[in-house]
């Protein structure tokens, strides 16, 4: 029961998390930086009032975000954990699964610098790939659609909106970790098993650590940062916050690259700064703010929201 309750405060200690401390430090320094550039001056007193306004933490959409995180978290400890097992395990098992199949890899003469950069760009195009393929499949079928718009009635962002997901989509995108990061890292285990072990490729995302440290949490934030012509090729800030906002939810599917939203004609440029509304819309988003108190009952918001809502879903939010 214990590490139920602690495990989303170990999330900012973990680096393999977005919300470690040091990658909102990073965040925190990027902000003021764009913000001081768009305003063109720096005025600190200002910056902190805008960026730690409670009326921004501590909004009801914000709230839901946290209630949400602790509810996958108990989902995670007490279903998948015990179901399906770690990434470690996963990796053993497709690891064992290649050399009892094909015998012993064919040996390559590698570093231990051009190792972890092979399976780094391997994993980073392979993960990044199967979360758009996801999230296309959320926005292009209603019975998707109906637990991911959970994720979209956020009307305020803030990094913690990352865990703001229903508790099956929070099952499938735990499924879709595992299978991912154990076929690659198993993969690499059974090619690379003289100098390599499952506990060591754990600790190998270099790709990972610098999208997290680039201020990877600003997608969900009110600061506004586009990267030009760079948005061919990676989802800038901007062009998340765009994906959230009422009417243009069906672009900017992809996590990092661009490039998937590309070749299926979804992606919009971020462009000049515009004064964006998140959430699902008015229509939609009426019955999900209707007034439910923040006490106990504020743990079955996320689920009352998405049931309240089907009432009047249409399909129109959805769809590529």
């Amino acid at each position: 029961m214990l590490e139920v309750l602690t495990a989303p405060a170990e999330f900012f200690m973990d680096a393999g998390k977005r919300v470690y401390w040091l990658y909102l430090l990073s965040a925190l320094v990027v902000a003021s930086l764009a913000t001081s550039i768009q305003a063109r001056r720096f005025n600190p007193a200002e910056q902190f009032k805008t960026f730690f306004d409670r009326h921004y933490w501590f909004a009801r959409s914000s709230m839901v975000d946290v209630c949400l995180m602790f509810i996958n978290s108990i989902v995670k400890i007490a279903l998948l954990l015990p179901l399906f097992g770690s990434h470690l395990a996963a990796t053993i098992l497709v690891g064992a699964f290649f050399q009892d199949t094909f015998g012993d890899a064919p040996q390559f003469e590698l570093g231990w610098f051009w190792i972890g950069l092979l399976f780094s760009t391997v994993f980073f195009v392979i993960e990044d790939l199967s979360r758009f393929c996801l999230h296309f499949c959320m926005h292009r079928f209603d019975s998707l659609w109906f637990f991911h718009r959970t994720h979209h009635s956020a009307t305020v962002l803030t990094p913690l909106t990352l865990f703001r997901v229903h508790p099956v989509e929070h099952i499938l995108y735990f499924a879709r970790s595992l299978i991912v990061f154990g076929l690659v890292s198993g993969v690499f285990v059974w090619l690379f098993s003289q100098r390599l072990t499952g506990l060591q490729i754990l600790g190998v995302d270099m790709f990972g650590f610098l999208f997290n440290f680039a201020a990877a949490n600003l997608r969900h934030s009110h600061i506004w940062i586009s990267f030009g012509r760079l948005e061919k090729i990676f989802i800038s800030p901007a062009q998340h916050q765009l994906h959230h906002s009422v009417g243009n939810s069906n672009s900017n599917l992809g996590s990092v690259l661009s490039i998937w939203d590309g070749m299926l004609g979804t992606r919009v440029y971020a462009g000049k700064k515009k004064l964006l509304e998140f959430g699902l819309g008015p229509n939609k988003q009426r019955r999900a703010e209707k007034k439910i108190p923040m006490g106990s009952h504020a743990l079955f918001q996320p689920l009352t929201e998405t049931i309240l809502a089907k009432k009047d879903y249409d399909g129109s939010s959805k769809g590529v």
